[in-house]
């Protein structure tokens, strides 16, 4: 009997401990669902998230959110080396293999599934690729923060036309001596942005040239690079 009374007190002293809780838990309860009323009370009012802001070649901000594709192997790398911080270039906003569509490279003839990323850079300068392929040629995708000036003077005598326009972009025609392949480069704000037709010998056999639908390629792509890039 004398350990039951020892045991009792201390029973009573538990259970006003767990009725305390009990209060102390339903008081949360009723300021978190008060909190969310109000913030549900609020939300026809409330901004969009906006998209991160990534300085443009002129200072301005540039911005970056989109829907992107999400294969883990197809991710760009990130831009934060030392090298690419200290070149006071501005990062690489448009990323070719997770911003283009399937749907719009198998509009061009290329195999969705062949998507893969080339050599990225990051450092004094970055460049951000893609690539896709087909039975008669390859498509290279390049998005860079070269200017379109500085690579006019790498290619200055191997352009083949420039002063176009890809829907109010300035842009190049870069033909190799000697080769068939082909690639047409676009200004954007950061830099510039590179559309490669790479030729296969089946494509060669059958007397297609890298060049001849490289101004329709780029102008189906262009959109994807956003506006504001």
């Amino acid at each position: 009997m004398r350990q039951m009374r020892l045991r009792f007190p201390q029973l009573e002293r538990r259970l006003r401990m767990f009725l305390r809780s009990r209060s102390c838990i339903a008081g949360a309860l009723s300021i978190i669902a008060m909190f969310v009323a109000a913030c549900d009370s609020g939300s026809d009012s409330a901004p969009a998230p906006t998209a991160s802001g990534v300085q443009g070649a002129d200072g301005s901000a540039t911005t970056s959110g989109r829907p992107t594709l999400t294969g883990s192997s197809i991710q760009p790398p990130p831009q934060d080396k030392q090298e690419a911080r200290d070149s006071g270039r501005p990062k690489v906003v448009f990323d070719p293999c997770t911003w283009v569509p399937d749907d719009a490279v198998a509009k061009l003839g290329f195999d969705v599934s062949s998507r893969a990323r080339l050599a990225d850079a990051v450092g004094e300068y970055t460049f951000l690729t893609c690539q896709f392929d087909s039975k008669d040629s390859g498509l290279q995708l390049l998005s860079g923060n070269i200017t379109l000036e500085e690579d006019k003077a790498k290619y200055s005598q191997q352009i083949r036309q420039q002063g176009l326009q890809i829907d109010g972009r300035e842009a190049i025609i870069v033909n190799k001596t000697g080769s068939q392949d082909c690639q047409l480069d676009m200004r954007t704000k950061v830099g510039y942005f590179e559309v490669a037709v790479i030729m296969n010998t089946p494509g060669l056999v059958k007397g297609i040239k890298g060049c001849d639908q490289i101004v329709e390629t780029a102008t189906a792509l262009e959109p994807y690079i956003g506006k504001d890039n």
